[in-house]
């Protein structure tokens, strides 16, 4: 279904045109340029502003591609099949350097972000608004984008520089004792969308930040906060009395859809489980190619075909139940031809390697090429609101009815047997959770940041081996090079 967020992202270019006209090279040129300073005149300027951001977070550079990737190929489920470029490699296997291309489109997609936000709210105080609250919305949609793009960066890169309105001039921002600045400026962001937003978004706007999404991102960023590398226990019970009000405000209308499957169809892209996603659409030019990323290249599954490049590692595969009720919408276990030959493919007989299923959707069938299909990526749905809860409320107070209830919710539903807190450790619940988050959101964007907060990857990553300098992605080289006052991650000193 098209909303109008989608088609505004679209089409959120801002132009900068350049005329000149003269008569011979001794008259003087007369330019006519738009640029921020003229733009913003108008409520709908700011509202194209706040596109802008939007726009921002859809580019390649960001969750359009090189996010979703450099989050879900360090984890213990994914791997890139030799595919692509170098770093994707480089990513699974733990030989990443300072200089590998990823790391610069990420770190200049975000603060891309960043600054257009910054823009917005720069500009904000010099606009007539039809009601004021329609300035606090534009506000509060940019502080939350503004802030999941810090949060973002910190849960990559950890050490960021700290650029608000005040310095987003200066040339060379420093990332030297920036940190608590920074955390500052994130969880305050969020806490102001939160104050402000609706709590569900309806009609041309949805898709848009809501209450919901900033608490939800409010709860990620104090469990971020809580867990390696910044060590800040407190937060643990910030996180799980956070969550726990989401999963308790019946305004949000939060639930989990009955079947694991019913969660990434199209008809269900903004359904209760629904909280933030990166709104897709095909034939607008807000399509993307994550199903032509994970689907069977030359396997005649996808009318486009596929690339075989995010594919499921067969250990995970086969760590799954196969009584578990995710495992058919998680993996390829089987598909009919396109072609409608009455040819029917299978793991592992005719199928080579193991696939990952949950973004192929048939009825994403209008892309006009293999980057144009339509469904959402999730950054973030109910079930995760569940797993943060159980993981901050063991990590605060052990194991207990009240850290079970979030993760028993989940494996209730993938028809699992339910876990008893007495019988459990703070440990072994602890190890519960993450490979729950492994099973129930592999290939979502999660599992990097999962296994970094908990101190996990040296431990679980056993293929490859990871040191601890891996805990964290180096300042890209490139940016080194052009800013003396940038330091470079204590680890890869």
């Amino acid at each position: 279904m098209k909303t109008n967020l989608k088609i505004w992202v679209s089409s959120a270019i801002f132009v900068t045109s350049l005329f000149g006209c003269h008569e011979s090279f001794l008259e003087e040129k007369v330019f006519d340029a738009l640029t921020p300073q003229n733009f913003y005149q108008t409520e709908a300027d700011m509202q194209a502003g706040v596109i802008s951001v939007y726009n921002a977070m859809h580019a390649f550079e960001v969750y359009g591609r090189q996010a979703w990737l450099a989050a879900e190929y360090p984890g213990e489920s994914s791997w890139p099949n030799n595919s692509g470029e170098a770093w994707r490699t480089e990513l699974d296997q733990y030989t990443w350097t300072p200089s590998s291309t990823g790391f610069k489109q990420l770190w200049s997609g975000l603060f891309k972000m960043v600054n257009r936000a910054n823009t917005v709210i720069q500009y904000a105080d010099q606009v007539t608004y039809a009601n004021p609250a329609n300035k606090d919305q534009i506000l509060a949609e940019t502080r939350f984008l503004r802030g999941l793009a810090y949060l973002t960066l910190v849960r990559f890169f950890d050490h960021v520089p700290y650029v608000v309105v005040e310095n987003s001039t200066e040339l060379y921002p420093s990332n030297e004792n920036t940190d608590d600045q920074v955390w500052t400026l994130i969880i305050d962001d969020f806490k102001y969308a939160l104050s402000v937003l609706p709590a569900t978004q309806t009609g041309k706007n949805i898709g848009k930040a809501t209450a919901g999404a900033a608490q939800t991102m409010l709860t990620k960023a104090y469990l971020t906060r809580a867990g390696k590398p910044w060590n800040k226990p407190e937060y643990w019970a910030l996180a799980a009395d956070e969550a726990n009000k989401i999963i308790n405000n019946a305004a949000y209308g939060y639930g989990l859809h009955a079947r694991y499957d019913d969660v990434f169809t199209l008809a269900n892209e903004h359904g209760k489980e629904y909280i933030f996603s990166l709104e897709l659409e095909s034939g607008i030019g807000l399509g993307k190619d994550f199903p032509t990323f994970t689907a069977i290249r030359s396997g005649n599954q996808l009318r486009l075909d596929g690339w075989s490049s995010l594919v499921a590692e067969e250990k995970f595969f086969n760590s799954m139940d196969p009584k578990d009720k995710r495992r058919t919408k998680t993996f390829v276990v089987s598909y009919p031809d396109i072609r409608g030959n009455g040819t029917v493919y299978e793991y592992p007989k005719t199928i080579t390697l193991p696939h990952f299923n949950k973004l192929i959707n048939q009825d994403d069938n209008k892309a006009t090429g293999t980057g144009d299909y339509a469904t959402n990526l999730p950054l973030t749905r109910y079930a995760d609101v569940l797993l943060m809860h159980s993981e901050a409320e063991n990590e605060a107070k052990g194991p207990s009815v009240a850290a079970v209830k979030g993760i028993n919710a989940v494996r209730e539903r993938a028809g699992l047997a339910l876990l008893t807190p007495g019988s459990m450790t703070k440990e072994s619940l602890r190890n519960a959770i993450i490979q729950e988050r492994a099973w129930e959101l592999c290939e979502e964007g999660h599992a990097f940041f999962d296994l970094k907060r908990q101190n996990a990857i040296i431990k679980r990553i056993t293929n490859f081996k990871p040191e601890e300098k891996h805990y964290a992605f180096p300042v890209p080289q490139d940016e080194l090079d052009v800013n003396p006052n940038l330091r470079q991650h204590p680890a890869y000193k």
